[in-house]
């Protein structure tokens, strides 16, 4: 499901500079103007499968650690979403 992200999730992607962002919780939360980013639906909806296929608690584990040793950009998980786009 997509929403659009206000509050708190807004004020936390604007802090991390995402206009798209992923909860745990099944929600694909996109920035006001982003709503119909189709590029950026689908890489969102890549992490939705990543949860899926390798499950919540590995998937944040995974990404934790693959974002401090890799970084953001070069992180296994976000190159594949940005292959989906």
């Amino acid at each position: 499901m997509t929403r659009t992200a206000s509050g708190l999730i807004l004020a936390y992607m604007k802090a991390c500079g995402f206009q798209g962002w992923t909860s745990l919780w099944g929600a694909i939360y996109m920035a006001p103007g982003y709503e119909t980013h189709q590029g950026l639906i689908r890489h969102e909806r890549k992490h939705l499968e990543q949860m899926q296929r390798d499950g919540k608690l590995v998937y944040l584990i995974k990404y934790s650690y693959w974002l401090l040793r890799y970084g953001y950009k070069m992180n296994p998980y976000e190159v594949e979403a940005r292959a989906a786009e």
